[in-house]
């Protein structure tokens, strides 16, 4: 974030749960499209977000997550919301992948983080689902030698919602995988946010990471907000169990920048809004979780709790 954007996130900060504190850029990459919003306040983002699917389409024992119950929250929602993911969507072990990417269609997934967990099975296996995907795949710090994957497999997306223009990126862990080259994350997630912020004049700067929440390793989504500039929201996967928090942290310029995590299997999924006060500057934000499948707010509470004792003992 540029420093005449500090007012980006102000102290009256709307929270409806508790707050915790590369390669080139390729012209053929850019892509854009539209979201047509139903609300009426036209000075609003919404963004809902979720992180390592891995596959589940069905609910659990408990009758909540996974895709399924997931499109309902979505269709309930009063406002048209820009659906993200930030990697970790397939699952090898239930190797039901075709199923899942057609449930994350009919949810209505606009871009969701390519990382290396979604590769397990190699290029040539994850290029034979392209044609089954009706999101955008995204990564700036991954390089392909497979053509299909080159032209699938975006730098970035930017995103008209209403007036504004919200560009959405990713960035995945390193790994070893036989025609993937992976570059630096840092780098390459600052040279593709200060593109979309100068080049193409976005509002609100996203990325999909998928890097981890490990404290020992030199990059997790925490230390890659440490690291950057111009991103506004984070939205961090790669994680054994995961929680619902959104942490406020600070860039390398000292301003603050988002970051939010999700339950595994879509047991949660976070929204966020953002509220532009004047022209191209949000002064305060809303947040909110939901639990797919479950509508009231009392037993929402206790699934809540019940997660947060899972988390505990972990």
């Amino acid at each position: 974030m540029s420093t005449n954007r500090r007012s980006f996130l102000k102290r009256n900060v709307l929270l409806s749960s508790s707050l915790l504190l590369a390669g080139p850029i390729d012209a053929l990459a850019k892509a854009s499209r539209t979201i047509y919003t139903k609300s009426i306040n036209q000075k609003q983002v919404d963004i809902m977000y979720s992180n390592d699917i891995c596959g589940a389409v069905n609910s659990t024992a408990q009758g909540f997550g996974g895709l399924k119950c997931l499109q309902t929250t979505v269709n309930n929602e009063l406002i048209s919301t820009l659906l993200l993911d930030a990697g970790g969507f397939l699952n090898f072990n239930r190797n039901n992948h075709t199923e899942t990417i057609q449930w994350m269609n009919k949810v209505g997934y606009h871009a969701v983080n390519l990382s290396a967990a979604d590769l397990k099975q190699g290029v040539d296996v994850f290029a034979n689902l392209l044609p089954y995907m009706a999101f955008d795949l995204l990564s700036c710090n991954y390089r392909f030698e497979h053509p299909k994957l080159q032209k699938a497999v975006k730098s970035y997306q930017v995103i008209t919602y209403g007036k504004y223009r919200v560009g959405v990126t990713g960035v995945g862990e390193s790994a070893k995988i036989a025609g993937l080259k992976v570059s630096d994350p840092t780098a390459a997630l600052n040279k593709m946010a200060r593109f979309l912020k100068e080049e193409e004049a976005c509002d609100l700067i996203v990325c999909l990471a998928h890097l981890g929440f490990d404290v020992k390793a030199e990059q997790g989504n925490k230390q890659l907000a440490a690291d950057t500039s111009w991103v506004d929201l984070i939205i961090g996967g790669n994680t054994s169990l995961g929680k619902n928090q959104l942490y406020v942290l600070r860039n390398k310029e000292k301003n603050e920048v988002l970051l939010g995590t999700s339950h595994k299997g879509l047991g949660s999924v976070a929204q966020i809004s953002f509220d532009f006060a004047r022209e191209g500057t949000s002064s305060c934000f809303a947040f909110k979780r939901h639990i797919p499948g479950i509508s009231n707010r009392e037993e929402m509470h206790v699934v809540f709790s019940d997660l947060k004792k899972i988390e505990k003992s972990v």
